[in-house]
């Protein structure tokens, strides 16, 4: 008979571990104890928690797996130190997470974009994680430890993380929430709550939800249309859930007392007319906004890219806007770790991936929502 695979420790909440250890007949306190050996620590055996009896580590060891990935692949730009991995999940799946140096070096912003979903079901024309299609979910054991095995790969500890990766964060909500809330836990990644981004393409009940639980971390809207027929062409979320009707609902219930929207927008040689910058501004012309533009990056969407004077002629037609605009600079283009390029390369490359220098452009995974 085939042995049970054991449950993922890290996909347990505080209270669930709490639970765990009053029915081992030990302390509550042991939670707290256990949460700063997997995160704070990022050891990688049970064994190693020398605080814990014997016994107690191996009870553990006996119900409980430590890591639920795999590394598969690493990758390292060699334009601006940016690294992509690729990691394998128990059951043969591949999601890719990517550790962004903003000026470079260890010293600044060190950013963790990580995946949601094995695969994404939205179907955005311009993302290469749609070319597969959705898988599954992602546990929050899948989700936490790819920002484990990063800080342990790197050897750098990050100060911020992005739900950006391969994925829709509100279509697995629970548990990206789950994630976030043990990023935050102060014997958890002690994250705070204005370093972690959650983004959606537009996932209207899960917005609102998460809005009406007042969740406390940034919310960041990909938007990349402001004219509702031309989105619908890119991103076949807008046929289900409008813009429109997105931004009303923003207006209406979105604090003004918390950290601003950031709105996400990729200039396409065809969306950076004086025409869309009129709508863009006539659609959100709330303070509590900012603008982030990014450039397309290059890849097999077929897509034409923008020229630098086109793309700084829309950015001065909309400095009028009051609000904050900037360009995101894309990084790890050469190893297709830029916005919209994870692609979980298993899924499109036969056998194991070139050691040497990968192609730009040739990425993964999506599927439309009907």
């Amino acid at each position: 008979m085939p042995e049970m695979s054991k449950a993922f420790i890290k996909t347990l909440a505080i209270d669930d571990v709490e639970g765990l250890f009053l029915s081992l007949g030990e302390k509550p306190y042991r939670a707290r104890q256990l949460f700063n050996w997997l995160y704070e620590k990022n050891v990688e055996s049970f064994h190693d928690m020398t605080n814990f009896s014997k016994e107690l580590r191996q009870a553990l060891d006996e119900r409980y797996d430590l890591s639920s990935l795999v590394l598969d692949d690493r990758l390292v730009s060699a334009l601006d130190g940016t690294e992509k991995y690729l990691f394998k999940t128990r059951d043969g799946h591949f999601i890719e997470s990517v550790l962004i140096r903003r000026d470079g070096t260890d010293e600044g912003r060190l950013t963790v974009c990580v995946s949601s979903q094995v695969g994404c079901p939205m179907g955005c024309g311009f993302c290469q994680t749609a070319r597969i299609g959705f898988r599954r979910n992602l546990e929050p054991a899948e989700i936490l430890d790819q920002l484990c095995h990063v800080r342990r790969l790197s050897g750098v500890r990050n100060n911020n993380v992005v739900f950006m990766g391969m994925g829709e964060p509100f279509l697995n909500y629970e548990n990206v929430l789950t994630a976030a809330d043990i990023m935050n836990y102060s014997y958890g990644f002690h994250l705070s709550v204005r370093k972690i981004t959650i983004s959606t393409c537009g996932i209207l009940p899960g917005i609102e939800r998460f809005i009406d639980e007042k969740r406390p971390y940034n919310l960041a809207i990909s938007l990349n249309d402001a004219d509702p027929a031309k989105r619908a062409r890119y991103m076949p979320v807008e046929k289900k859930y409008p813009i429109e009707t997105v931004a009303a609902l923003l207006e209406k219930k979105f604090p003004v007392s918390r950290n601003r929207l950031t709105l996400e927008y990729i200039m396409r040689k065809d969306n950076i007319s004086p025409e869309d910058a009129r709508r863009l501004k006539k659609m959100f012309r709330q303070g509590w906004i900012k603008l982030n533009l990014i450039p397309l990056n290059r890849g097999d969407h077929g897509m034409e890219l923008p020229t630098d004077d086109e793309m700084e002629r829309f950015v001065k037609e909309l400095e009028i806007m009051n609000v904050p605009v900037s360009v995101r600079k894309s990084s790890g283009k050469d190893i297709d770790g830029a916005c919209g390029q994870l692609s979980g390369r298993r899924y499109h490359e036969a056998g194991k991936p070139d050691a040497g220098v990968r192609q730009p452009g040739k990425h993964c995974d999506t599927t439309v929502i009907k």
